[in-house]
């Protein structure tokens, strides 16, 4: 047949027709021929331009040609593939051939003819360049770009024990891809002998591509024909490290499915260095360097931003695109998209795409542009999993905090324990969860995707009956944790060793029992919100600024009405009066709700929770200065326990009785009474060991109260010490801040104006990370009085009382009126 008769055919045009005529899908042909459909489609598409002969003549066998129409098919794949196979070779010269840089290893010029007859080491050496585009617009991957060129200059330099492999890995999204190619560039003229470029596929939905396939391409990449490449991959991989053994070369390999994959592709020089991006970490590459993709930082979110819409229209508002760069989860693919949006619509403003995004049930939707999507990026991955992980990964959608446990998990999949971990961590491999220490954790877009799945697969029944599930889950299991804590409780069949394993339990899953909590008191778990609510009582007694509990008894009372229960409400309101001006220093409201738990304790008869409420009003008396009532309340509160034999209440309320008599001025009775409470706790009595031991701390605390107002600020520090270092064991954050604050305040006493400081200082810290203003105002006015007595110090004292005074502008109460007056008046006189 004339070559140019044949040249106005395309094989891949050809190929097609004669499959179509045979009635034969692209499977069965792949079948037929012992070849892959991805490698049949891409022939059909033209995009491999050289197929093997061997593969050529199986699928003649395939489509049972014969004759003629045999030897055009089989002449038409070797026309088209020889232009990829001539090599031009001169003395010192470069020699272009299909965009192949030709460089000669000796001064031999070898016809194509007699190429087959060459050794290796007599081929002449390609250069191949084949590294795609790189994005203009890289942000925020300037720290892995160094590294990687210092990594290269020790690989090029053939510095000893230098890996030779880096694994760029993260989720889908987070631009390794881009990374890569951009890093290729930047390192290319330390690799003289080329660089190679191979998609391998790994997230493709038709499956990676076979490792034999791409060692053909990258031999042909490297110059030899078709008629040199091996036919088993073994023999393939041997060529291929044989040519890289002695050149310096970078091979990118990108979208990595497995190390088995990787493996046979890396080339075999101490020069040489290969990039494999993979959505796997790839732990089984032994000696590889592994560097995980972070997010992008907000500032750097906002130059990718500005790289593709303009600075001008970034800056002008710049509120709108920070919000922007969050909504897109701070990745960068999302970041490109919206930012690709942008540019195509120059009348759309910053803020009105971030409205659109604000609709979390079109978030995904919106971050498509054109060929680009958030949401296939996440598909490919999903498509991947096996049924169990997938569904795991769709139930995990449902819980409600920002992290979770693996046995939560199993809760909402309905699973194991260790069905659930092991689908837990291939998620995690997959780059569909991130890991925070033992805990796992969706990233914000993924999890909108996950919950599309959830929608999409499962009937309502469904998630339904898991989200139940869980929610009954996490209630149970924060009960028990609760429990550990109350004192001489049965702990029989509890899933916590002691209360620090309950305690660190319950600060772990705030996010999670928290809102299960607020889930069943809007669905009208009574019983359950009540029970749960009760349980936390003596947790919260050492946690009392850890969670929102004004909140969580606020749903216990509610829940108790609504049962009808009036001693649970009873109880609950004693719980919630102390939330309130405890934790929260709003005395008027906690007033109002012991008012309320009394009348409705002494109309039940209930003499315990009668005694509780005139022991937490008494210690609210005390507060507002109201010592004479204090003392009142509370000997009644200590003759109703004393009458109901209930020893831990009795001692409760001495203590606070101590501290009435110490507001009126009567201190040597208070120490004799907080030694007695401080010496019931010291045995226990039936307290857990953290309840124990806070409460032992609280008897210090008060006894170093009584001690100062004796004028002893020597043992009233040594108190104040001994108190702080139990809060700290026991992790009660306030209760260690106002140790170290009464610390302080005695070591200013005594003179010691340095240490007193650091003491101060060392507390303000405390309460300004638990948000506590009142006590931030005290410690303030504090330090303003220890700088004011400074030489030199008076605008640092002036500072310090104008910012107490601003901490004191959201609180009501007498105390703080007397506050705010002494601190205006300071002012006015400095």
């Amino acid at each position: 047949m004339p070559r140019s008769q044949v040249r106005r055919e395309h094989f891949g045009g050809l190929l097609r027709t004669l499959r179509l005529e045979r009635r034969l899908t692209q499977e069965e042909l792949a079948e037929a021929a012992g070849s892959s459909v991805r490698g049949i489609r891409e022939m059909e598409r033209g995009r491999v331009r050289s197929p093997q002969r061997r593969t050529v003549v199986l699928l003649a066998d395939a489509l049972r040609l014969t004759g003629e129409d045999r030897d055009r098919f089989v002449t038409l794949a070797r026309v088209e593939r020889q232009p990829h196979d001539r090599v031009a070779v001169s003395d010192d010269r470069v020699a272009v051939s299909e965009d192949r840089v030709a460089v000669p290893e000796d001064r031999v010029a070898v016809p194509h003819d007699r190429v087959a007859e060459v050794p290796h080491d007599r081929l002449a050496v390609v250069v191949p360049g084949e590294l795609p585009a790189a994005v203009p617009d890289l942000a925020g991957r300037t720290e892995i770009l160094e590294r990687l060129s210092a990594l290269a200059a020790d690989v090029t330099a053939w510095r000893p024990d230098t890996a030779s492999v880096v694994v760029l890995h993260g989720p889908p999204g987070i631009g390794k891809t881009s990374l890569a190619v951009a890093a290729g560039h930047r390192l290319s003229p330390a690799f003289a002998g080329g660089q190679l470029f191979v998609d391998l596929q790994g997230a493709s939905p038709d499956g990676p591509v076979d490792p034999a396939e791409v060692l053909a391409g990258l031999l042909r990449s490297l110059g030899v024909p078709d008629s040199r490449v091996p036919v088993s991959a073994a023999e393939r991989g041997g060529l291929f490290r044989t040519l890289t053994r002695d050149r310096p070369l970078l091979v990118v390999l990108d979208n990595a499915a497995s190390e088995a994959q990787v493996r046979p592709l890396l080339p075999a020089g101490r020069g040489c260095l290969a990039l494999v991006t993979s959505r796997r970490p790839l732990t089984g590459l032994a000696g590889a360097v592994r560097l995980p993709l972070d997010l992008l930082a907000p500032a750097a979110g906002r130059l990718l931003l500005a790289a593709i819409v303009g600075a001008d229209r970034i800056d002008a508002e710049p509120a709108a695109a920070d919000q922007l760069v969050k909504l897109c989860g701070q990745l960068p693919l999302a970041i490109r998209i919206a930012g690709n949006r942008l540019a195509s619509r120059p009348q759309w403003s910053v803020g009105w795409l971030v409205d659109l995004l604000h609709d979390q049930r079109r978030r995904l939707t919106v971050l498509t542009a054109g060929d680009l999507g958030v949401r296939s990026a996440f598909e490919v991955s999903y498509r991947q999993l096996d049924p169990m992980t997938a569904r795991v990964f769709r139930r995990a959608s449902l819980i409600p905090g920002t992290d979770f446990e693996a046995a939560l998990v199993a809760a909402a999949a309905g699973t194991g324990g260790e069905i659930a971990a092991a689908a837990l961590e291939e998620l995690v491999e997959a780059s569909l969860l991130l890991t925070i220490g033992d805990r796992y954790q969706f990233h914000d877009l993924v999890r909108l995707y996950a919950q599309e799945r959830l929608d999409a697969e499962e009937q309502q029944s469904s998630r339904t009956g898991a989200h139940d599930q869980m929610v009954g889950w996490l209630l149970r299991r924060t009960r028990q944790a609760g429990l550990m804590f109350e004192p001489v409780a049965s702990r029989v069949d509890s899933p916590f060793d002691d209360d620090r394993a309950a305690a660190s339990w319950l600060d772990r899953e705030s996010g999670n029992w928290l809102a299960a909590l607020r889930d069943a008191a809007r669905r009208g778990r009574h019983a359950d919100v009540v029970a749960v609510t009760r349980a936390l009582h003596w947790y919260s007694d050492a946690n009392s600024h850890r969670h929102s509990w004004d909140e969580i008894f606020s749903l216990g009372v509610a829940a108790a009405r609504a049962a009808g229960s009036l001693r649970d409400e009873a109880v609950l309101l004693n719980f919630l009066g102390w939330a309130r001006y405890f934790c929260r220093d709003r005395n008027t409201d906690g007033l109002a709700a012991l008012d309320r738990a009394l009348e409705l304790a002494q109309r039940i008869g209930d003499r315990r929770e009668e005694a509780w409420a005139l022991t937490y009003t008494a210690a609210i008396f005390i507060r507002i200065g109201r010592g004479g009532a204090a003392v009142d309340h509370c000997r009644r509160a200590v003759g109703l326990f004393r009458e109901i034999g209930y020893a831990l209440g009795e001692h409760s309320a001495a203590s606070a009785l101590g501290g009435a008599l110490a507001t009126l001025g009567r201190f040597a009775e208070a120490a004799e009474l907080h030694r007695d409470v401080l010496a019931f706790y010291v045995e226990g009595n039936g307290l857990s060991p953290t309840g124990a031991a806070v409460a032992q701390a609280g008897a210090m605390m008060s006894l170093g109260a009584d001690l100062a107002g004796m004028g002893r600020w020597r043992d009233a520090a040594d108190e104040y010490a001994r108190a702080r270092r139990v809060f700290n064991r026991c992790g009660a954050t306030f209760s260690e801040a106002i140790a170290i604050h009464r610390y302080g305040l005695a070591l200013q006493a005594l003179g010691e104006v340095d240490a007193a400081a650091e003491a101060l200082w060392a507390a303000l810290a405390l309460y300004a990370a638990l948000s506590c203003l009142w006590w931030e105002a005290q410690t303030l006015s504090a330090l303003a009085a220890l700088a004011g007595s400074a030489p030199g110090r008076a605008a640092d004292a002036r500072l310090l009382r104008q910012r107490a005074l601003d901490r004191c502008g959201e609180l009501d109460a007498p105390e703080v009126r007397t506050l705010r007056a002494t601190l205006r008046r300071e002012l006015a006189e400095s």
